[in-house]
């Protein structure tokens, strides 16, 4: 059960959440013995004031969500002060227009700045939003991502879409052991985690809490 729960990045990026929302969000995190919680870049010192203690539940922030429509340099931005405040990771969301038009000169080079302006600060997960995303689209954009240097490729917001493990399974053939994957958008169950890990996951993002037998 405890290898399982430390898999799971326990998740509130919701309109309107507060800072109790944040402090509700740790608590269970600590109790359940969660990998992480992830939070909207807005909430990391308060999730950090809350987990001084518990080093062993890592904070995740975000950069660009949901949408990965703003400008690169003010995504980085975003992503550079959350490290600064003591995120480790960065979920960060590319923009999937680019990805759509096959803009992959800029998709590229919008993957190579956030992971060269994050180095030694903290881990680049590249959101690429699988659902509204064809197989053709998932495979150059995953293979995109393992090419530069991106630490994870992340499914999905869970805005636009669920994840299926098929998706899981296509981007863990696209980029072998070069980038681990997390899951998330969907997953809300026992069943639905051990389903994205057969398929290649390494971990799981959910905004439910999730009881192992």
């Amino acid at each position: 059960m405890e290898d399982l729960n430390r898999l799971i990045e326990y998740t509130n990026v919701k309109f309107g959440a507060g800072i109790g929302d944040i402090r509700s969000l740790c608590t269970q995190a600590v109790l359940h013995k969660y990998r992480a919680v992830c939070v909207n870049s807005a909430f990391v010192e308060p999730a950090y004031k809350e987990l001084r203690e518990h080093p062993e539940v890592i904070i995740v922030s975000t950069a660009g969500f949901p949408l990965g429509a703003a400008s690169v340099r003010s995504k980085i931005y975003e992503a550079i002060v959350a490290g600064e405040n003591n995120a480790k990771e960065i979920d960060y969301v590319l923009n999937i227009g680019y990805v759509k038009e096959r803009k992959d000169k800029e998709t590229r080079s919008e993957i190579k700045q956030i992971v060269r302006n994050t180095a030694g600060l903290c881990e680049v997960k590249i959101i690429i939003e699988a659902p509204a995303l064809t197989e053709e689209e998932i495979v150059r954009v995953s293979t995109m991502c393992a090419e530069e240097g991106a630490a994870y490729v992340k499914t999905a917001t869970g805005f636009h879409g669920e994840t299926t493990p098929e998706m899981v399974s296509l981007i863990r053939k696209t980029v072998e052991d070069k980038c681990r994957i997390k899951a998330a958008g969907g997953i809300k169950t026992e069943e639905d985690v051990r389903k994205m890990l057969r398929a290649g996951a390494d971990t799981i993002g959910t905004s439910t809490l999730i009881e192992f037998e």
